[in-house]
């Protein structure tokens, strides 16, 4: 069990990186990145590639 919480934490920490990386600081709803689960973290990802954002 500890193995998938420090995966889930790995990943959570690459899609802060590359939100910073496009100077996304904050959800759309106006959350902190580090305040998050991973599957929002995720949907924003998404949003920011679909939205035409180079990632």
């Amino acid at each position: 069990m500890a193995r998938l919480s420090e995966l889930v934490e790995n990943r959570k920490a690459k899609l802060i990186e590359r939100l910073i990386a496009q100077n996304v600081y904050k959800t759309s709803d106006h959350r902190h990145l580090y305040d998050v689960p991973l599957d929002r973290l995720e949907s924003e990802y998404r949003l920011l590639k679909e939205n035409g954002k180079k990632v």
